[in-house]
């Protein structure tokens, strides 16, 4: 439970549940995300990207006209 309180004005006890709350938050996260299979989670990448996958082309050529 997150409190709407300014965290200037939370008691120890307060800030202390606070914390737990986060950190229960976290593990739960993880156990989700442990939980998942590995196919689920990998990023495929497609058969036709590219080999460097950037737009830019391999050479590139910068001017600066002064004036």
């Amino acid at each position: 439970m997150r409190s709407c309180e300014d965290p200037a004005f939370l008691t120890a006890e307060q800030r202390l549940s606070e914390l737990a709350a986060i950190l229960a938050a976290g593990f739960l996260r993880l156990r989700v995300r442990a939980i998942l299979p590995a196919a689920e989670s990998a990023v495929e990448i497609p058969a036709d990207s590219g080999g460097t996958c950037l737009d830019v082309p391999a050479k590139t050529v910068l001017s600066v006209l002064a004036g």
